[in-house]
């Protein structure tokens, strides 16, 4: 093939690409996303290097555990909730400020009254589920004090960033963590000999706490909506928050499983947090680049389609999005397994890091990546629900996955150590993704 004929086929692809607004909303999401996600997954590389592996990391990253558990229950929530709700409302030209606006002030009060209560009850509570001698379980009470703000803020960046993918404005909530990011590892850098670990909390709370107002500052400035703050539950948000109360405790299920699995990693002596959290922040790479974009544009876009068309065309939109990821998925999956020692010691073989940890972080990480490609499924499926507001069933089931990953945790980690927590994340995935075919399929069925 001549240099004019390649130059035809790229452009015939580019221009069959743009010709669709989903296909090219999901690439240049896809592409801010990854852009924006990769400063933030160099943290973890630099913690590597300049912490290592050590009670004091055990430490914090267990408290990361618990705060991304706590923000896990209600970020993605309102992230892809809120977007049909959007939707809908300007479909019918209510006034969204008025209704983000209620979402933000409802949370807002919410959250500090859990935080309070979190607060209250979590130390007596680690010194029974957690092994920590007593200075470790100090130091993680100290550092969830630090760390609290954190969850505020991930929630009301959330739900800006899931109203912007409702206006089909993909680019700016994708690319807002780079900033974050940037932040968190300039305040890592310059007082990490100063704080300790503790520099690390803080610049996860300034660094999100920068991209909270970036994501203020383009509302505003693209004149979307009018932010109108207020308690008043209104018959709109009384609905929203019914919907997402269901998926919220559906989150709480869910987002237990990491919690779950770094409290059963102390059991297995010093440094086994510490080897699950960085062998998960690899895995969660592809997941986030594989993920992100697809969530922010297939809500949006899928939303508008079934007000617009109805519930089987959603359903043939599912089923060609899980062709095309399974297609993509399979020979990633493949590819990382087989280099995962080399990635392995690029990552974290430098710096402080104990190199007799390299070997065990690479298989707990094999471990995970069997179920890269059920998870991203499992996901879509979930997203289709997300957009029938069937939140109900999908509380349902994250216990019952939260379930059957205590069980399987409890098998497994006696053969493979660590990475036996990593096979059973895997495995439920792969379930998960099984039983909500099913329930496709069953759907189709019926209607």
């Amino acid at each position: 093939m001549d240099h004019e004929s390649i130059s035809l086929t790229i452009g015939k692809a580019w221009k069959a690409i743009y010709s669709r607004p989903l296909v090219w909303d999901t690439f240049t999401t896809t592409f801010f996303s990854s852009m924006g996600k990769a400063v933030g997954f160099l943290i973890p590389f630099f913690i590597a290097a300049w912490f290592g592996v050590t009670t004091e990391t055990d430490a914090f990253f267990f408290t990361y555990g618990i705060i991304l558990f706590v923000s896990g229950i209600f970020a993605p929530v309102v992230e892809t909730v809120i977007v049909p709700y959007v939707t809908e409302a300007r479909t019918k030209n209510e006034d969204v400020g008025r209704f983000v606006g209620g979402v933000l002030s409802v949370s807002g009060v919410s959250i500090l009254i859990l935080l309070g209560i979190v607060l209250f009850f979590i130390r007596p509570i680690l010194s029974v589920i957690a092994r920590f001698d007593m200075q470790s379980l100090n130091l993680v009470y100290r550092l969830l004090i630090e760390m609290a703000p954190l969850i505020m803020l991930l929630i009301w960046a959330s739900i800006l960033a899931g109203t912007l993918n409702a206006y089909k404005k993909f680019a700016f909530p994708a690319l807002s963590p780079a900033f974050r990011a940037i932040v968190n590892l300039s305040i890592l850098f310059i007082f990490k000999e100063i704080f300790g670990v503790h520099a690390i909390a803080l610049g996860y709370v300034l660094g999100e706490a920068f991209r909270l107002a970036i994501l203020v500052s383009v509302i505003k400035r693209m004149n979307l909506l009018k932010l109108s703050l207020s308690l008043q539950l209104d018959p709109k948000l009384r609905e929203f928050l019914k919907t997402a109360s269901y998926q919220t405790i559906g989150m709480a299920a869910v987002g237990l499983n990491p919690v779950v699995d770094k409290t059963m990693a102390s059991w297995l002596g010093p440094g086994s947090v510490s080897v699950l959290h960085y062998a998960d922040r690899l895995y969660m790479i592809p997941v986030t680049f594989m993920t992100t974009g697809l969530m922010a544009t297939l809500l949006s876009h899928w939303s508008g389609r079934y007000y617009e068309s109805g519930r089987q065309r959603l359903s043939e939109d599912v089923k060609k999005a899980v062709k095309v990821v399974g297609f993509i998925t399979l020979p990633i999956m493949l590819l990382l397994i087989f280099i995962h020692q080399p990635i392995v010691k690029i990552a974290f073989g430098h710096g402080v890091f104990d190199k007799t940890r390299l070997t065990a972080v690479g298989w707990v990480w094999v471990y995970y990546l069997f179920g890269f490609g059920p998870y991203v499924v499992s996901q879509i499926f979930n997203w289709r629900l997300i957009v029938l507001k069937q939140t109900r069933l999908m509380f349902i089931l994250s216990l019952l996955w939260l379930s059957l990953n205590i069980v399987l945790n409890i098998a497994l980690m006696h053969f493979l150590h660590v990475a036996g927590i990593a096979l059973s994340t895997s495995l439920v995935y792969g379930i998960a993704s099984v039983v909500l075919f099913s329930i496709l399929k069953k759907d189709q069925r019926v209607k």
